[in-house]
């Protein structure tokens, strides 16, 4: 079995999580919104807006704001889901109050991950029930520090969490500075190959035994992520993202077996998953179990264009399924 993740997986965070209250100089305790954010709230957060224009979705928007070199709405977007994995996925993961998530994850820790999400909930888990490790678990070689020497953390990752847009902790450097031999000072030279370099930023905590890397600090966003736009052709060649693809269309083909949970496969983003239901119709079972509260509807249209591909349409939020003990899952 093998599950593909959308940004829906974290709708129930902050109900299972609970109210998340912080402290101010001024006002004293106040309550923190730090909820995953859904397309309204991305709408509101990143454009200020309160509902998509006809015919311009939110990732149209996106697009524009990247064509005219606009990388705040990116930025706004990276930094609420930092505030969501640092104050929910670690309390989620950490907390000896069961819930939904925690259920989730024990259950298919076995298994493989391919997510259009740039958050680290998943990771977070994982590494909480050491099946994951970011110098292997993202799919390739990730340059990681440290810190400690607990033997645990150089295992090798039995879960890949195989992020198709990229990964906020992850960034790509193509270049280096160097003094060749025949340099008389040190010049901007290309890698032969990328270098891929884990960095959690400002959710360290949520990665018990790591470190930032050293260096100035944060590196742009354009560096990390493949933005969520209507057209990902271009963002699609960049080599993190390339080797994500290649990987995961690989499983898919293997197992023939994909649960895509808190997806709806929105026609806009078709550029993006096309090649992973292409290789699940290129596999043998050729099996999708479709777990999302408009499940009916996504499952009728996509018969349609991959009539070659078992849908099953699970009508359920995430929290819903886990209640329904994984109705419709199975490895057979």
């Amino acid at each position: 079995m093998l599950f593909l993740i959308g940004a829906g997986f974290n709708v129930d965070a902050m109900e299972e999580a609970g109210p998340i209250y912080d402290e101010s100089i001024r006002i004293g305790q106040f309550r923190v919104p730090c909820g995953y954010p859904l397309v309204a709230d991305t709408l509101s957060l990143c454009f200020g807006l309160q509902k998509e224009a006809s015919g311009k979705s939110v990732e149209y928007l996106f697009a524009k704001a990247l064509e005219s070199g606009n990388y705040s709405p990116m930025e706004k977007l990276s930094e609420r889901l930092m505030e969501a994995d640092y104050r929910l996925a670690m309390k989620l993961a950490f907390t000896s109050e069961p819930n939904c998530y925690q259920r989730f994850f024990r259950r298919f820790s076995r298994e493989h991950f391919l997510t259009f999400n740039y958050d680290s909930m998943i990771e977070t888990f994982l590494l909480r029930l050491g099946r994951w490790f970011p110098h292997d678990g993202y799919g390739v070689t990730v340059d990681v520090e440290r810190s400690t020497m607990d033997q645990e953390l150089t295992g090798q990752s039995a879960s890949l969490i195989l992020h198709l847009h990229g990964s906020l902790c992850v960034h790509t450097s193509e270049s280096e500075v160097r003094r060749g031999p025949h340099d008389h000072e040190a010049m901007l030279y290309a890698r032969q190959r990328p270098r891929f370099i884990f960095d959690p930023d400002s959710i360290s905590g949520n990665f018990p035994g790591y470190e930032r890397p050293p260096g100035p600090g944060y590196e742009l966003i354009e560096h990390r992520v493949v933005a969520p736009v209507w057209d990902k052709a271009t963002g699609l060649k960049k080599v993190f993202v390339t080797k994500s693809y290649a990987k995961a269309t690989t499983l898919v083909r293997s197992s023939g077996n994909l649960v895509a949970v808190g997806f709806s496969f929105n026609s806009h983003d078709r550029v993006s998953y096309d090649p992973i239901l292409m290789a699940l119709e290129e596999s043998k079972r050729r099996k999708l179990l479709l777990v999302t509260p408009e499940a009916d509807s996504v499952a009728d249209r996509l018969v349609k264009e991959y009539p070659h591909i078992s849908i099953q349409p699970i009508a359920d939020t995430l929290k819903d399924w886990v209640d329904g003990s994984f109705r419709g899952a199975t490895d057979e």
